[in-house]
């Protein structure tokens, strides 16, 4: 992936313009009155659109994606508005970033392009390979909908990109061919399913083995333009049907997602080959809160929909699952002739997903009350407490026991956390984040790993936990007397404590207490680098933007 990508990935338009206008919510976009300098109106022409990642003035006629916008607004040059940018998403760009590696990243785009366009020409020699496709259910406005093609003899399409143009680096860097020498095709003897990024871009390739063969699927490898993370399969061209839906639909392929296309539904995306990830949910969140996860049945599927399911917990999402009889997939399904809309219809909560998957025989009273405490500690992980009134409801449901009961049982145990939470913070009295994490580095020096990665503002840490970080634990024997003694003092507490002996998940406790340092930093460094820069000291400026950045994106701020 590229910067600029990187960067516009990252960022919400609605977000970024309502920094320097009001915007008004207009059908799926958003109005307001030109921000940019020199255009003064009274009637509305400026638009930003959350599922173009645009914005654009119709009047003045500036605008386009955030880099663009940012250029316009600030009157600032490329590199500069990437430079707004990095402070404002936190994105660290290289030193030695210039417009020379965007143009390169252009000069791919447009190789995959061709690259495609011959793939689809190709295609059209070959009429087994088309009776193949439409053996599985293809057809033709199928195939030019997801551009899909097949790559043929192995060096004609070096030979084609040649002409075009495209120097053998360039070549070479596509990772389209064994090598450059030999000038053969990865991919040779496959059917080519292109891969476009969220602004239509293609970007890679997946190539499917047409008779028997491994491996089934060959993808391209990550490169300065692709990133997997960050890509989602069919969402530049799902994009305006989530919107118009409300919904999205995430499966596991590219055969599930046009399976789903063919059967009507259009708002669909794959995640292939990688799990979900934060970068999805940014691409996702844009345009739809409402998420429909469609996994195989199997093992791996289960433990996708599992992984994918904690992502988005607590992150505003209402989340479903499509539990497919059989261990069936949406292709299956669509070409038995079933209504898929049936199964949408029938998606489970994550608590009736727990159930339903849930080992426990819930004709058993023993199991059934293990079952019931395991699903009561699943809801009280979420934060919305509607969220949780909406789950404990349903989960009275299921497992046919009295709400009062279940509500009873809840009150429980989070007056049991209330407690742990109570001893903490009387060892936490007089105490700061940074001693509770050493007291808690003496009891277990394996710590120190954990909470260095979860450290945020690494380069502002208090100078006695910066030693311990670099030199281990032993370093608290150079501490003062009265500095080491409380160290120990608190770690005593800690093991004595209640919430230490029985807690369950320490590991929550030590990311509350890494949380605390992290917010504990961001507070005392805002306010003496916000009081430097308004005298003027741009450096300072600088650090507070890139503070204010990183605390928004640990959700610190």
């Amino acid at each position: 992936m590229g910067i600029v990508e990187d960067l516009e990935g990252a960022i919400d338009m609605v977000d970024l313009v309502g920094r320097y206008t009001k915007l008004r919510k207009a059908g799926m976009n958003y109005k307001a009155l030109c921000p940019f300098p020199g255009h003064s109106e009274k009637t509305p022409s400026f638009m930003v659109s959350p599922t173009k990642q645009i914005a654009y003035c119709f009047g003045c006629h500036k605008g386009g994606g955030a880099v663009k916008f940012i250029m316009d607004i600030e009157n600032c040059s490329f590199k500069e508005a990437i430079e707004i940018l990095s402070n404002y998403t936190g994105i660290k760009v290289n030193s030695n970033f210039n417009e020379a590696n965007f143009k390169e990243k252009k000069n791919l785009y447009s190789l995959y392009k061709d690259a495609t366009n011959y793939y689809k020409s190709a295609l059209k020699n070959y009429p087994e390979i088309k009776k193949y496709l439409y053996d599985r259910g293809l057809n033709e406005e199928i195939i030019n909908n997801f551009n899909i093609g097949y790559s043929d003899s192995g060096i004609e399409l070096f030979g084609y990109l040649k002409k075009k143009g495209y120097e053998d680096e360039q070549i070479a860097e596509s990772h389209i061919f064994l090598d450059i020498k030999s000038k053969k095709d990865k991919f040779i003897g496959r059917v080519i399913f292109p891969i476009q990024n969220s602004r239509g871009d293609f970007v890679a390739f997946a190539g499917r083995i047409v008779n028997s063969g491994e491996p089934k699927y060959l993808n391209s490898p990550a490169s300065k333009i692709y990133d997997k993370s960050n890509i989602l399969y069919n969402l530049f061209n799902a994009r305006q049907a989530i919107t118009k839906e409300d919904f999205v639909i995430i499966c596991e392929g590219y055969m599930d997602v046009i399976a789903l296309n063919r059967g009507g539904f259009m708002n669909c995306v794959a995640v292939s080959g990688t799990a979900l990830t934060e970068k999805h949910l940014v691409l996702l969140k844009r345009l739809t809160k409402k998420v429909f996860l469609c996994f195989d049945g199997d093992g791996a599927g289960q433990k996708a929909t599992n992984l994918s399911l904690e992502k988005m917990k607590n992150e505003g999402f209402e989340v479903r699952i499509i539990a497919l009889p059989g261990g069936k997939d949406p292709d299956e399904i669509i070409s038995s002739g079933k209504d898929f809309g049936i199964y949408i219809e029938k998606a489970l909560t994550p608590i009736g997903y727990f159930i339903k998957k849930s080992k426990f025989n819930t004709g058993s009273l023993e199991d059934k009350k293990e079952l019931l405490g395991e699903a009561l500690e699943l809801i009280k992980s979420y934060s919305d407490n509607i969220e949780k009134d909406f789950y404990l409801k349903e989960l009275s449901k299921l497992l046919e026991i009295k709400e009062s009961i279940v509500y009873d049982r809840f009150n429980k145990i989070r007056f049991k956390q209330q407690k742990s939470e109570e001893e903490n913070l009387k060892i936490k009295n007089n105490v700061s984040s940074s001693e509770m994490i050493m007291a808690y580095c003496l009891l277990d020096p394996k710590n120190i790993d954990f909470f260095k990665e979860k450290i945020i503002f690494s380069e502002y840490l208090p100078k006695d936990l910066k030693e311990i970080f670099e030199n281990g634990i032993e370093k608290i024997n150079s501490f003062s007397l009265d500095k080491k003694e409380k160290i120990r003092g608190i770690s005593l507490k800690i093991e004595d404590s209640d919430s230490f002996k029985n807690s369950s998940n320490k590991e929550e406790e030590l990311e509350k207490i890494i949380f605390g340092l992290n917010r504990e930093i961001f507070k005392t460094k805002e306010e003496e680098l916000k009081a430097k820069a308004n005298t003027g000291d741009n450096q300072a400026l600088l650090e507070y933007t890139q503070l204010i950045s990183k605390a928004k994106k640990a959700k610190i701020k």
